[in-house]
C-alpha cells in the first residue's frame, strides 16, 4: 500500500468528500441517505477541528472520519461501559471506493483510536449499521466489543467500545 497521511481536513475537501459519502449512502447496508451527511454536517465537522483525511502520496484521497465527543444521543445509551469515560466516537467513517477492500478502514480507526487517547479518552466508541456485515466483523476483529444494540435516527446499531488507556 502506498505511503497515507491522515490529518485535519481542510475546507477545500470538503467539496470531494461529499460526493463519496453519496456514493457509499447508496449502498443497501449503509445507514447514511440520501441527505446525510450533508455538506454544512462535513462542514461543522471540519470547523471544529473533527474531521481527518487520508490521502497518498499524490494527493487522492482514500477515506475520512470524524470524531465526536458530545452527541446526548449516543452518550445517553445504557450500553456504555461508564467506568471508560470520557470517551470518544468515530462517526462518519468513509473508505473511497479505490480503497475499499485494502485495509483502509483499520488505518483510519487505528488514527482516529490514536488521536483520541492522545486527547486522554479512555475509549472509543462506534455505532456501526446493524446490516453493515463488513463493518461488523472489522471492528470485531479490531478488538472493539460489543456494547449492545441501540435504535437512533430510525436506524438499528450494534455498539462497539474499545477500551484505550
Amino acid at each position: 500500500m502506498s505511503e497515507i497521511l491522515t490529518a485535519a481536513a481542510s475546507a477545500d475537501d470538503l467539496a470531494a468528500l461529499l460526493p463519496l459519502y453519496r456514493n457509499a449512502a447508496a449502498r443497501p447496508d449503509c445507514p447514511w441517505d440520501e441527505w446525510y451527511p450533508d455538506q454544512a454536517t462535513l462542514a461543522a465537522d471540519q470547523a471544529g477541528g473533527r474531521l481527518f483525511c487520508a490521502r497518498t502520496s499524490a494527493g487522492d484521497l482514500a477515506g475520512a472520519y470524524a470524531l465526536d465527543f458530545d452527541d446526548p444521543d449516543t452518550a445517553a445509551l445504557p450500553c456504555w461501559n461508564r467506568a471508560l469515560e470520557p470517551a470518544g466516537e468515530v462517526v462518519r467513517l468513509l473508505v473511497a471506493p479505490a480503497w475499499e477492500g485494502q485495509g483502509m478502514g483499520g488505518r483510519l480507526l487505528a488514527d482516529a483510536v490514536n488521536r483520541l487517547a492522545a486527547m486522554g479518552c479512555r475509549s472509543c466508541r462506534i455505532l456501526v449499521g446493524r446490516e453493515n456485515r463488513r463493518a461488523l466483523r472489522a471492528y470485531a476483529g479490531l478488538n472493539f466489543r460489543p456494547a449492545g444494540q441501540a435504535r437512533l435516527y430510525d436506524t438499528d446499531f450494534v455498539c462497539f467500545e474499545k477500551e484505550l488507556l
